[in-house]
């Protein structure tokens, strides 16, 4: 995860230098050295890399920001509206309790496991690194294994490339449930 986090911030230094951005580059510079070995990344600091990341298209890929799939929870059956209204405030909660703790995890050394892996990976993502993910995957031994690479996606191909996200659910996650007795009638 720390190694992932530099590398996302890597690449938003690297977009702000490029286009001399210097809101972006005085951010991104002020939490330099950004997730130093042996420390968590204060909350702040991550927020101050992801406004970056975002804007540089490796949360979404091709475009800055990501509202429209932040609206599509308006459409959602699930939610009434007065959880709609709070919906956020979930999340920021959420990240407060979960999110420093789980980017302090190193799963490197993890290069054997007793169940099946099945990643998807945004081409672009550089929220949760894809290449480093591809890395671990050509690493890592496990009864089977498949890496769905989603080549106009960066953090979200649910909504980026909503069809190849479903089909590849079909196709790959499916029979693994079916297999447990937990597919659908």
């Amino acid at each position: 995860m720390a190694e992932s986090e530099r590398r996302g911030w890597r690449f938003a230094i690297d977009a702000a230098r490029r286009e001399a951005n210097g809101q972006a580059i005085h951010d991104l510079e002020s939490i330099a050295p950004y997730s130093p070995p042996g420390r968590l990344i204060p909350l702040n600091d991550i927020y101050t890399q992801r406004r970056w990341v975002e804007f540089y298209g490796g949360t979404m890929a091709y475009r800055h920001g990501n509202d429209a799939e932040g609206a599509l929870a308006n459409l959602s059956p699930d939610y009434s509206d007065a959880e709609i209204q709070r919906i956020w405030e979930g999340n920021v909660f959420g990240e407060r309790y979960l999110l420093s703790g789980a980017l302090g995890l190193d799963l490197s050394q993890v290069l054997t496991l007793g169940c099946p892996l099945v990643i998807f990976a945004g081409r672009h993502d550089m929220v949760v690194n894809s290449d480093l993910a591809s890395d671990w995957f050509s690493a890592v031994a496990a009864p089977s294994k498949h890496l769905i690479w989603f080549e106009h996606s960066a953090h979200l191909p649910m909504t980026e490339e909503r069809g190849k996200y479903l089909l590849s659910l079909i196709r790959y996650a499916r029979p693994l449930a079916e297999q447990v007795g937990d597919g659908a009638p």
